[in-house]
């Protein structure tokens, strides 16, 4: 009797596994974007302010047009925005953070070290940050990624600064997937805590 009970609950436990997984696959669309950064690459006629004959069209190379896209990212955000940057010195990317945090996204930000006008900008409004401290001094703090309300991530070799955004061969992957998120919103955790 125990044994057809054992494998009753098996069974049922299997079978719940399996509907799970399909309602899942289902009803969570799983949604990547890369990008690449060229060097310098010429800027598209919308951001040369050229009249153009058609509606603007996003330009594949355009360092401007995949700056917008992650900005597009961040300005979707609505609970939460956890930053975990080398380097953040550019003024749209700056911007856009704190335009979350206006809107009552709870905001915080890790960096290597805080030594940019726009990362002291973003202190003095009140969000919170940290910065890794001495006893971990000979160590890069060389992350650049970002979790947007635990359920996107943005990563990839780019820190937010303008000269990777302008001059240097970058990528930016952007993707709901799980269980990327959930890795990158535990290491943050664990960094958010070493850097107290």
């Amino acid at each position: 009797m125990n044994i057809i009970r054992i494998l009753g609950n098996v069974t049922l436990a299997c079978c719940s596994a399996s509907l799970s997984t399909i309602l899942y696959n289902y009803f969570h669309k799983e949604e990547t974007e890369v990008l690449f950064f060229y060097g310098i690459v010429p800027i598209c006629n919308l951001h040369h302010n050229i009249p153009t004959i058609t509606l603007p069209i996003q330009n594949n190379e355009c360092f401007e047009c995949k700056v917008n896209i992650i900005i597009g990212y961040l300005n979707k955000a609505k609970t939460t925005l956890d930053i975990c940057m080398y380097m953040l010195n550019h003024e749209l990317l700056a911007n856009a953070i704190i335009g979350a945090y206006k809107r009552g996204v709870n905001v915080r930000l890790i960096l290597n070290e805080d030594n940019s006008t726009s990362t002291w900008k973003i202190g003095n409004i009140g969000i919170l940050k940290k910065t890794k401290k001495d006893k971990h001094k000979e160590y890069l703090m060389h992350h650049k990624f970002v979790i947007i309300d635990n359920k996107k991530v943005i990563l990839g070799s780019m820190n937010w600064t303008k000269i990777s955004v302008r001059a240097n061969f970058e990528n930016v992957f952007i993707t709901n997937n799980n269980e990327l998120v959930y890795s990158f919103s535990q290491e943050f955790q664990r960094l958010w805590k070493q850097f107290n």
